[in-house]
């Protein structure tokens, strides 16, 4: 995404799985202040919208919006507010089926009892199908790759689907959870 995009895009960033990856792997430029993440009280659903207010501060600019299925259940009416407005944004869904941030929180912490962290799946292409914006689904990198260019291209939104391994299967870059898998207590859980 960063070759197709370029280091000056516009990055927006849900809270949860997006964060730690964002935060580990783009390059931002200077201080990097054309990424947006929220933290805090871990606001789903809140890039696809600050992804809305980034693009329209910003004409003609292409903003990159990353986002995951639980997300996508929580803001998707905003889908139809981009693709009216024809917004330049590109909404990638990164789906690993399960509410992933709070789900490996009770799997670190809570001896793996989940509770309400394994909703249905959601098909984010053929939701945004009915809300205007056109989306594909990557089912390797080639094809993520593909879809990231003719997003690029495109002069008003889309959507790009990506299933992801849950996080007890490939567990994001969070130093806390890394100190748990590996038994060192010197770090805080976050939560």
């Amino acid at each position: 995404m960063y070759r197709a995009f370029g280091p000056t895009t516009w990055v927006v960033a849900d809270a949860g799985t997006p964060t730690p990856y964002l935060a580990s792997y783009w390059e931002a430029p200077g201080d990097g202040w054309r990424v947006v993440i929220p933290r805090g009280h871990g606001p789903m659903g809140f890039a696809i919208s600050a992804a809305i207010g980034v693009s329209v501060g910003h004409p003609g600019e292409r903003v990159l919006c990353l986002t995951t299925e639980g997300s996508v259940a929580m803001g998707l009416g905003d889908w139809e507010t981009a693709g009216r407005l024809d917004l330049p944004i590109t909404y990638v869904v990164l789906d690993n089926t399960s509410m992933g941030w709070i789900k490996m929180i009770q799997h670190l912490y809570l001896d793996g009892r989940y509770f309400g962290v394994d909703p249905g799946r959601i098909d984010p292409v053929l939701l945004a199908a009915g809300m205007g914006p056109p989306g594909g689904k990557a089912t390797d990198l080639e094809q993520l790759d593909l879809l990231v260019k003719e997003s690029v291209s495109r002069s008003g939104p889309s959507v790009i689907h990506v299933r992801v391994p849950e996080h007890m299967d490939s567990p994001p870059p969070v130093a806390a959870w890394q100190a748990a898998l590996t038994g060192d207590s010197t770090e805080r859980p976050i939560h």
